[in-house]
């Protein structure tokens, strides 16, 4: 309920979460909501945290304002990411929202480090610390403020799709169950446990390298070039595949920059087709695309003769054969001459790249087979065509 109240409130049109401008927007109101709210907690741990001397607490307070650094970089990179395209970044600025989520977690990991250290001279050292029942009534509060926090970030991330504001999450929820050792390391303390301080330290310096080392996993994907959604594949598939005259499609590419879709693909079209006519399906299949997801796309017609007195016996026997192969699939097969001899050339996907025998034991399955097919050309899709 108040999270919608919040969105409806600082976030004017909320529902087109496609638009850098709205999505600005929702990383604006979750970073400066995570800047205030950190702060406050911060100072809650802080100041008590140096009044009875204890290594956790102080280390989940200064976790508190690696959050506070944390959604200041949420707020730059969301309003770096919805700079428009200019000479130097031809596709936009997208992907800074990773680059954010991914100096986040960096600030975890060096945080787990120092923190770690800290806590292992507390152990040695097996100093206690004393803290009130009033001090560990207001952390709860301040544990349920964050527990708030964290699912507020983890909504809009999921409702705008960022990776980034689902990266913050991660850091408030580190930051959750951080306040939960260290509440119950000072609750023990009090009767008797000296080392516990120490041992909580660790523990919360473990949160944090956890969340570091997880978000350096899902910020980096986007950057090194991660593979499309598979429900993604399947929009550009159907609406393609919608067109007037394509019969199949194929060979899809997907380029992401934040919200900026680059696609490229193949569709199989009639032979029999003039060139203007496979020229105008091609048009029709971008725009199509372009309408659905944004961006841009790129076409390439494969005239298919499926007419062909071999065609159909062809496909399934090459079909049946590549089943030999792990993950393989055949695409764009074509024959060439109605008369023997003819050729075929045919595009071969496989989850694992075939070896080298056996694709001379598929061309000459074929041509054993097929009297009439003088050569077979076998062309190895690579793995970013889906």
């Amino acid at each position: 309920m108040l999270t919608e109240l919040l969105v409806q409130r600082f976030v004017s049109g909320s529902a087109r979460t496609t638009d850098p401008a709205v999505r600005r927007r929702y990383g604006a109101l979750e970073g400066w909501t995570s800047v205030v709210i950190n702060l406050v907690v911060f100072v809650i741990k802080l100041v008590p945290g140096l009044a009875i001397g204890s290594i956790a607490l102080l280390a989940d307070a200064f976790h508190s304002l690696g959050d506070v650094a944390s959604s200041l970089v949420i707020i730059w990179g969301f309003r770096a990411a919805a700079k428009p395209s200019d000479r130097k970044h031809p596709f936009g600025h997208g992907r800074v929202e990773s680059i954010a989520a991914l100096v986040i977690a960096v600030l975890l990991l060096v945080a787990a480090v120092e923190f770690g250290k800290l806590s292992v001279q507390r152990s040695l050292s097996q100093r206690g610390v004393e803290a009130s029942w009033t001090l560990l009534v207001v952390l709860a509060l301040s544990l349920v403020l964050k527990e708030w926090l964290s699912r507020f970030a983890l909504a809009l991330g999921r409702r705008i799709g960022s990776t980034a504001l689902v990266a913050d999450y991660w850091h408030h929820r580190s930051d959750v169950l951080a306040t939960g050792v260290v509440i119950a390391a000072l609750a023990l303390d009090r009767y008797g446990f000296d080392w516990i301080d120490g041992a909580a330290g660790l523990v919360v310096a473990g949160f944090l390298a956890w969340a570091g080392i997880n978000l350096v996993r899902e910020a980096a994907d986007p950057l090194i070039g991660e593979a499309p959604p598979v429900e993604l594949l399947g929009r550009i598939r159907a609406t393609a595949g919608g067109v007037l005259g394509v019969e199949r499609v194929h060979d899809v590419i997907v380029h992401r920059y934040g919200e900026l879709i680059v696609t490229s693909l193949h569709v199989e079209v009639p032979a029999a087709l003039d060139i203007m006519r496979g020229h105008e399906i091609a048009e029709e299949v971008e725009g199509a695309i372009t309408t659905e997801l944004g961006g841009w796309a790129t076409v390439h017609v494969d005239p298919v003769d499926r007419d062909h007195p071999l065609y159909h016996e062809l496909e399934g026997f090459i079909t049946q054969e590549v089943r030999r192969v792990e993950g393989a699939s055949v695409h764009d097969l074509r024959v060439v001459g109605r008369e023997a001899p003819c050729f075929v050339i045919f595009e071969l996907a496989a989850s694992e790249e075939p070896r080298a025998e056996q694709i001379v034991q598929l061309r000459q399955a074929v041509m054993a087979r097929f009297p009439a097919v003088a050569k077979v050309v076998v062309n190895l899709e690579p793995r970013y065509v889906f």
